[in-house]
């Protein structure tokens, strides 16, 4: 059901000084297989992210919209959510100042399969209109914090996020045919067995076409640094060369460009789907160059 909303990285660059003569040796740049490994990081933030927190923040608008039942309630996917609404003043259901805390227990998304383990909080600011109605125009800022999140049973998500969203309605009454806006920003440290990897700065924009289900965004930005195998330590940028078009309630991956910019190399991503195959191409600065095919992603 669409309300406003609709339904891990990395480059290494070791920096070697040399020790005689004070010139620098060339930096390293990455083998075939380690661009394989940090092109599947930067498509992972850059869309995991969206993914995560929509999803996260839809549970809880579903919540209200079915008047905030008491006690455990079904995830489409597997296992239940518990949420509790506290009300800042009076007027409409969400308004400013609002609060869901919510515990999810294995809760699973069924298209996406994202599952979540753990508390947060949504707190609403920014309210206008009703966004649980999808034939008028409103708007809301949601901010959300993940403090042990357990995401898929193996990473722990620990940071803050805060997601604007505005919509539009379409012509037909009784019909979700509008599209939405949506901006995330925010930070995020995920850690898992042999892997941590902090994200900053994370701005992300975006459009939802309610009909279509394709999500086009207009932005994707943010800093990605760790350590994890067999990339080693990493820290790098990452932008959009091309609009990424995708539909974040199916997991799916249409078209798009991302490029991660490190101290050695310039990695670019790009993506495309012909009769239901995706097809990844990743270039590097270096000269190396190697595919894909998006579920190897």
């Amino acid at each position: 059901m669409h309300h406003v909303l609709k339904t891990t990285g990395a480059a290494v660059a070791l920096a070697l000084l040399a020790a005689c003569g004070g010139s620098d040796d060339p930096k390293p740049t990455y083998s075939e297989d380690q661009l394989k490994e940090l092109a599947r990081d930067v498509v992972g933030i850059s869309v995991g992210v969206p993914m995560t927190t929509v999803f996260a923040v839809g549970q809880v608008l579903s919540f209200l919209d079915e008047g905030a039942p008491s006690g455990p309630q079904p995830c489409e996917g597997g296992g239940t959510y518990t949420a509790t609404l506290t009300r800042a003043g009076s007027g409409s259901v969400p308004g400013n100042g609002d609060k869901v805390d919510i515990q999810f227990d294995q809760c699973e998304d069924d298209d996406t399969g994202t599952t979540l383990t753990g508390k947060t909080t949504v707190t609403f600011s920014d309210v206008s209109g009703d966004i649980l109605d999808t034939d008028a125009a409103a708007a809301a800022t949601m901010s959300l914090p993940f403090r042990g999140m357990s995401m898929d049973g193996g990473t722990t998500l620990d940071g803050d996020f805060v997601l604007k969203a505005a919509t539009t309605p379409g012509g037909a009454p009784n019909t979700d045919d509008g599209k939405s806006t949506l901006k995330i920003t925010g930070a995020v440290k995920l850690t898992e067995k042999g892997v941590s990897v902090e994200v900053s700065d994370y701005a992300a924009e975006l459009a939802s076409d309610h009909v279509t289900d394709e999500d086009t965004f207009s932005r994707i930005d943010y800093r990605a640094k760790g350590s994890r195998a067999p990339l080693g330590e990493f820290d790098y940028r990452v932008s959009m060369t091309e609009p990424v078009v995708a539909k974040l309630a199916f997991g799916d991956l249409i078209r798009g460009g991302l490029r991660a910019k490190t101290d050695a190399e310039t990695v670019d991503t790009t993506f495309a789907t012909t009769g239901g195959t995706t097809t990844v191409s990743i270039k590097s600065s270096s000269g190396k160059s190697v595919t894909l095919t998006g579920s190897a992603l």
